[in-house]
């Protein structure tokens, strides 16, 4: 059999036409967390508690800003980073 550059369900992928490039997300991704009533209220303590300690009002301490600081500490710092896996670790054992 000749090869003649068609494949029988179409194009070759060497052919097909390359993928338009996206433009990178701006929008903020929104997420939902089921936290159990314990875990609720130990965020909120902490929320709390953070407040004072930066000695910041309770509004300006929203759950979106201290959970996006979390994620950023976990990120960047090795010690915190392990001591999470710690705990997904204990979790699922």
């Amino acid at each position: 059999m000749q090869y003649n550059g068609f494949m029988p369900y179409g194009p070759s992928p060497l052919e097909s036409s390359p993928k338009p490039v996206r433009e990178p997300r701006t929008k903020p991704v929104r997420i939902t967390v089921d936290l159990a009533p314990a875990d609720y209220q130990v965020l909120n303590r902490w929320l709390a508690r953070a407040g004072v300690e930066l000695d910041q009002p309770v509004s300006s301490m929203t759950l979106a800003r201290a959970i996006r600081a979390m994620i950023r500490a976990t990120a960047a710092d090795d010690v915190v980073n392990g001591v999470v896996l710690d705990l997904l670790r204990a979790e699922q054992s």
